[in-house]
């Protein structure tokens, strides 16, 4: 299967979600009920996250079957269609430890493809409210748990690099009707992690009131940024993700968005965009919106089993993820930093589908993938950062935030 495909497949599999088969239920320890998602590997290094259909519910769900200790995902719509083989990612083994303080590890974080996912609260300020995205199958969970102390949080990081299963952190906060957006809440986090490791630090959060709360993220050590839209359609958004538009709205994010391609480095801030829960046009159409803001656009799949939309056809998906990388492409953005997602699709992952230039990508791509290349991208970001923060420290002491 070329690369092309894989990209193609990876967003068809991340939609429909797949049943685990009696024959594969062995990935899971009967003791303990089925995951929410599995981490699959198809090809050679096509790494997604794929929904579990516990229920049996979904209406076009895959199956994964094991045979001789080999995975296959089955499609029970084509009859008597091939498998196709996949890798099922090994759990770390630290998510069978506690933390000094007694919190489980996998309650404060969970490794997703190369980064470690780090989520201190537990639970979508969206859900919260009785608001979570209808294809959101984290945030749909309402309950609210003890937030993890940073000291949980450096030592689960330790852990998951001294196993080698993480290359980067990103931070997710849950904070959102607040000044900040949630920057607050994430700063101790981060300020730890970076006074205890030398690594790229990434913070999901939504959008402040104020931008300069987003030249302080910048200043307090964060290496990249994401206000994730999801849906460019204003209708589609107020239908699917009522609470970003009761909250925030729409403009809101565009603005911050664009603001903060302006204070970080090429290439580090991103949002991303639901493929299938709004017309292709649309899609791409907030593929140039977020490119023309210097914004990296990421291509996501809704999930099937929470919210039906429609199926998604190769020729489509081939077609947005062209003009995905060409927008990029096109711009000079740099799509070294957001890569290798197990959630969606970056630009330089969707290389194969650009033609003119997408060689030299490719190129690009291993080197930031070395060890060389990911020591070099952390000096260069700590050099960047000297020379602004002093101004960003002046502008927002002086506005007495």
């Amino acid at each position: 299967m070329s690369d092309g495909a894989e990209i193609e497949a990876k967003l068809d599999i991340a939609a429909r979600g797949v049943r685990i088969d009696g024959s594969a239920r062995s990935l899971v320890p009967a003791s303990e009920p089925l995951p929410q998602a599995l981490e699959l590997v198809l090809g050679d290094d096509a790494h997604v996250s794929v929904p579990v259909d516990a229920a049996g519910t979904a209406p076009a769900s895959l199956l994964l079957i094991g045979d001789a200790g080999r995975y296959y995902l089955v499609d029970p719509e084509v009859n008597g269609g091939a498998r196709r083989e996949v890798g099922v990612a090994a759990a770390p083994r630290f998510y069978e430890r506690r933390t000094a303080s007694g919190m489980p590890m996998r309650r404060v974080a969970t490794v997703v493809g190369t980064y470690l996912l780090v989520h201190p609260s537990g639970a979508c300020g969206f859900s919260v409210q009785g608001t979570p995205c209808r294809f959101c199958l984290e945030g749909a969970r309402a309950e609210s748990e003890a937030a993890a102390t940073v000291a949980d949080v450096v030592e689960v990081v330790r852990a998951a690099f001294e196993e080698g299963v993480a290359e980067s952190v990103y931070v997710n906060t849950d904070a959102f009707e607040v000044e900040d957006g949630g920057i607050s809440f994430v700063a101790p986090y981060v300020e730890g992690i970076r006074r205890h490791f030398d690594t790229l630090v990434a913070v999901q959060a939504h959008p402040p009131r104020s931008d300069r709360w987003i030249d302080w993220a910048y200043a307090l050590g964060v290496d990249a940024l994401s206000f994730n839209l999801e849906i460019y359609d204003p209708e589609r958004l107020d239908r699917h993700c009522i609470g970003r538009m009761r909250y925030i709205g729409r403009q809101r994010y565009l603005d911050a968005l664009e603001h903060a391609a302006r204070i970080f480095p090429s290439g580090t801030v991103w949002s991303d965009l639901v493929l299938g829960l709004e017309p292709p046009e649309s899609t791409i159409a907030g593929i140039d919106a977020f490119a023309s803001r210097g914004v990296v656009p990421v291509v996501t799949a809704r999930h099937a089993l929470s919210t039906p939309g429609e199926r998604l056809e190769a020729p489509v998906v081939g077609r947005v993820l062209a003009h995905l990388y060409r927008a990029v492409h096109e711009r000079g953005i740099n799509m070294g930093w957001i890569r290798d997602l197990v959630g969606g699709v970056a630009p330089l992952d969707a290389r194969a589908h650009g033609g003119r230039g997408a060689g030299l990508a490719g190129a690009m791509h291993g080197i930031t993938r070395s060890r060389l290349g990911a020591l070099a991208a952390r000096g260069l970001a700590r050099f960047r950062r000297r020379l602004r923060v002093k101004s960003i420290g002046d502008s927002f002491d002086s506005a007495h935030l």
